[in-house]
């Protein structure tokens, strides 16, 4: 990793909001192929081909060109050609041009554009704040596909890199990616000190520096490095120090986990004890949830006629519903008759009153299984957040089985947005510490997950790790702790041995 200390330019930037829903937001919706130059990568003209042969129709912009103003246009679309797409080259030789009302209109024809190289300059000063920019971001928003190389690919940024060697000079680009600036080119001129002087410059934002034959391609936030180089993630700490990480080709990634660890401390101490002065938490470690379980999480609830509130948006995008519903049958076997299933993701659906009040009737809360990171973007920093906590200020209860277990604890294990198996992943560290002072594992010895406990004890050794088996759940209040089902329950306390409980023991998790 090579560290910079760079004095801050005055250059300006809208730093990206720390919490869950903001950070969601910033994966753009289509399809995103940033090449650094140089040669374009087979696979990038290959997914460009599968883009545009949706609609067979592909724009190219070669207005970055010092050419383009003088040469046919048809020179610049033959390269494309080849490939049996319908090729539109679109070019303004002016502003005005380029703001008249029906010059932009072929874009909403195409399934993906391509951006050639040159002068950024040109491109930013033909089209930023036109139609064509807002027809480009409303083919992403449809899920189409924009490609670029070199000054292509510099254009993406909203604080746009428009030249200078070692210095930075910033101009105003498209901002396909919110909070992130892009060079290109990035190791043959040695253009490291300009990248990092941008970002010193620019708190909120990260850098991509991308080599020439290499591309980076966004399918939405899943990130991935094609070609013959590498690419560089330039972050600034607090401390105005920048820091660069080499992210090889081949690699394979997460957008929003990569800003998060750029924009989040890392979880290194809990938040406080696994003591509750008021409700209860309920942890099950995933598989088959009994009805004895269903029905201890009703009466800590408060009974029958209470209020439970299920949030099912682990689970994957086409299954919400379905989880909610089984959810529900679940809460009935324990004798529940009030239920309120919420699925909503967005700032807008999960601050709605319709949300914030169920929450306020609500005597219990249960967390769906799935992938812990998705209840990290919907609610994160919210107001629904603070209305979760109330139910426990109230003395209800929280529950929840698998990921639902796991976000209920303070460290979140697994919290990884490409899989379940790192324990732990800069970026998705923090649960919502319902149970403070715990890392939550699940479905502990059917998936053998010892050694990943006795890791994360290791690396974090201030907090406690609890490991629960599949059909039993760790109960938590002002009381205590107890187990209930057929499993155990594995607390690692700090430099301890490991004890493990069965059903019926109770005993306190603070040491």
């Amino acid at each position: 990793m090579l560290l910079f200390f760079v004095a801050c330019v005055a250059f300006t930037q809208n730093p990206i909001a720390t919490n869950g829903p903001a950070f969601a937001t910033i994966a753009p919706k289509g399809t995103l192929i940033i090449v650094g130059g140089g040669i374009t990568p087979p696979e990038a003209i290959e997914l460009l081909t599968v883009a545009s042969k949706r609609q067979n129709h592909l724009i190219v912009l070669p207005t970055a060109s010092t050419n383009s103003d003088t040469s046919p246009l048809s020179t610049f679309g033959k390269p494309f050609e080849i490939h049996g797409m319908k090729v539109t080259v679109l070019h303004a030789k002016s502003r005005e041009q380029a703001m008249e009302a029906d010059f932009a209109l072929p874009i909403r024809t195409a399934s993906a554009v391509w951006i050639l190289g040159g002068d950024q300059k040109r491109l930013a000063d033909r089209y930023v704040g036109t139609p064509v920019e807002n027809e480009l971001k409303g083919l992403l928003e449809k899920g189409g596909s924009i490609g670029g190389t070199s000054a292509g690919a510099a254009i993406m940024s909203r604080t746009m890199i428009t030249g200078g060697k070692q210095e930075p000079e910033i101009g105003r680009g498209f901002g396909f990616l919110q909070g992130i600036i892009i060079d290109q080119h990035f190791t043959q001129p040695a253009r490291q000190p300009r990248l990092h002087k941008a970002i010193a410059g620019n708190p909120g934002s990260a850098g991509l520096g991308i080599d020439e034959n290499t591309a980076v391609i966004f399918k939405g936030r899943d990130m991935q490095v094609v070609g013959n180089g590498q690419v560089a993630w330039v972050t600034l700490a607090t401390n105005g120090q920048t820091s660069e990480s080499a992210i090889p080709s081949g690699t394979r990634d997460d957008l929003v986990r990569l800003m998060r660890a750029a924009y989040t401390p890392q979880m290194d101490k809990p938040r406080g004890k696994p003591v509750l002065a008021k409700g209860s938490i309920m942890a099950v470690g995933g598989g088959k949830m009994g009805q004895p379980l269903a029905k201890r999480f009703v009466e800590l609830a408060g009974g029958s006629k209470s209020l439970i509130v299920i949030l099912p948006t682990a689970a994957p995008e086409e299954s919400p519903i379905a989880q909610g519903s089984s959810i529900q049958r679940l809460m009935q076997s324990g004798g529940a008759t009030q239920f309120k299933v919420l699925t909503g993701i967005s700032r807008k659906e999960v601050e709605s009153t319709e949300y914030l009040d169920a929450l306020t009737q609500a005597g219990g809360v249960w967390f769906g299984g799935g992938r812990q990171w998705r209840f990290v973007d919907a609610y994160e920093g919210t107001k629904f957040e603070t209305a979760l906590r109330a139910v426990l200020e109230r003395g209800g209860v929280i529950g929840g089985s698998s990921a639902g277990a796991t976000i209920l604890g303070d460290y979140l294990c697994r919290g990884s947005p490409l899989g379940n198996t790192q324990m732990m992943v800069p970026g998705y560290e923090r649960g919502f510490a319902f149970l403070p002072g715990v890392g939550i594992d699940q479905h502990f010895s059917q998936r053998n997950r010892f050694s990943d406990m006795e890791l994360f004890c290791k690396k974090k050794p201030e907090f406690i790790g609890v490991g629960i088996d599949e059909g039993t759940a760790l109960i938590a209040s002002s009381k205590g702790a107890d187990v209930l089902g057929p499993g155990k329950v594995h607390v690692y306390h700090p430099g301890k041995p490991v004890k493990l409980y069965a059903s019926g023991d109770s005993f306190a998790l603070a040491p």
